[in-house]
């Protein structure tokens, strides 16, 4: 019973990975059935008296606490509260319970090379529908949909694969000439869609992330200093020929509206906080304020409504100001201290990570994650939907990894 629920467990999670980015309904079934049978599984476990239980399970579950709180006590009810509810604790329960699974160092491998190779088919469908068949006014990832949701999956994606490629030099590691050549085509081409898709933040930040893994990860300096020059070269001809995603900045610049009309959308959302500040006015409310409720917010406290400086573009478009409007002060201390201890636990287990190809990987996976998710979370709402998924997909893998094969105990606390 227990070796076929780990197989079917496995199975799942695989067919979840790979159908992530592609096919909306497949990826749900094959989720559901990953987070039934690890919770079967889970139970199983609890009967036969291996009670596994850790800080990180105590904060996985202080998230799922407190976003119920906030979803069972919204302050604008019934309304799309427990829809925004069952998104965040999809992707919570995604990393949590791959967390807490075993899996051998062959399947953690394979795991993870198929989350980076899953993404090709919906990138190479997206560019064509974009650049040859125009059919699209935008570079899109098939299933994660919008252009800024498919960058900040494509930001992921490319760490993950630029660390892919910095562990092939491992010393002792024996890699075959058409495999650096592969992973390293399929790093440049992440990077280029980047350009591509015309996210300027989500674009800064894949820069800043590349530069920094090169640093971190890069065996020697030769190396190190080709890849650096690479990313610059690309980013200087990006500038150089004024690219769309350049052009599109100047615009902006020209219109005086560098931000994109963020900051006005922001202000909403620092308005809106006011209105219940503990827990928030309940996940995926955003889009319901009104002007009504910020004028009357703005003049009980004696001030004068200006309706120009606010925008209503249906989300917070910064990830922070989100969890403090949706889900309020509980809210955005608990997502900066889940942010405090995944970074935290990366920089602990660095050193460790850096032994091993796979470990190697697998931290570029999870750093990457993190990121992208707090990084272009100033600029967009980020850790929503595929993304979140797929960032609790890396946090799980690499929290599972060490926890199976570090031997430092102080690690894992």
């Amino acid at each position: 019973m227990i070796k076929t629920l780990k197989s079917f467990d496995l199975l799942m999670l695989a067919l979840m990975i790979l159908s992530l980015p592609s096919l909306e309904a497949p990826k749900n079934i094959f989720l559901v059935a990953f987070l039934v049978t690890r919770i079967i599984f889970e139970f199983i476990q609890f009967k036969a008296g291996e009670k596994q239980w850790g800080n990180w399970d105590n904060l996985f579950s202080l998230l799922v606490f407190t976003a119920f709180l906030s979803t069972f006590y919204a302050g604008m009810p019934n309304l799309e509260e427990w829809k925004g509810y069952k998104v965040f604790l999809t992707a919570l329960l995604t990393g949590w319970l791959i967390s807490r699974a075993h899996y051998s160092k062959e399947n953690y491998e394979g795991l993870f090379k198929l989350i980076v190779l899953g993404t090709i088919p919906p990138l190479a469908w997206g560019l064509f529908e974009y650049l040859i068949i125009h059919t699209r006014s935008s570079l899109e990832v098939h299933s994660v949909g919008h252009v800024n949701h498919s960058a900040i999956y494509l930001v992921i994606i490319f760490g993950a694969s630029l660390g892919w490629f910095l562990s092939q030099f491992k010393s002792g590691n024996k890699t075959s000439k058409n495999s650096y050549f592969f992973v390293s085509a399929l790093t440049l081409i992440f990077f280029i869609s980047l350009i591509i898709g015309q996210s300027r933040g989500a674009f800064g930040i894949a820069i800043i992330l590349g530069l920094l893994l090169t640093f971190l990860l890069a065996k020697n300096k030769k190396i190190g200093i080709l890849i650096s020059t690479t990313i610059i070269s690309i980013v200087f001809c990006t500038i150089f020929f004024k690219a769309n995603i350049i052009q599109k900045q100047i615009t902006n610049q020209e219109n005086q509206n560098i931000l994109a009309y963020r900051d006005k959308v922001w202000n909403v959302s620092i308005e809106a906080s006011r209105l219940y500040p503990l827990l928030g006015i309940g996940m995926s409310n955003w889009h319901f304020i009104s002007k009504e409720q910020l004028k009357n917010s703005v003049e009980k406290r004696g001030g004068v409504f200006n309706p120009d400086i606010y925008a209503f573009p249906g989300h917070s478009h910064n990830i922070y100001l989100t969890a403090l409007v949706e889900r309020g002060i509980i809210g955005i201390l608990v997502t900066l201290l889940f942010m405090g201890c995944w970074f935290q636990h990366l920089i602990k287990t660095f050193a460790w990570a850096k032994k091993t190809k796979l470990s190697m990987r697998l931290w570029a996976g999870s750093i990457s994650a993190w990121i992208a998710t707090f990084g272009i979370g100033f600029v967009n709402t980020t850790f929503h939907h595929e993304h979140a998924i797929l960032s609790c997909l890396f946090l799980g893998l690499y929290l599972s990894y060490t926890t199976d094969f570090t031997k430092k105990k102080a690690i894992l606390n």
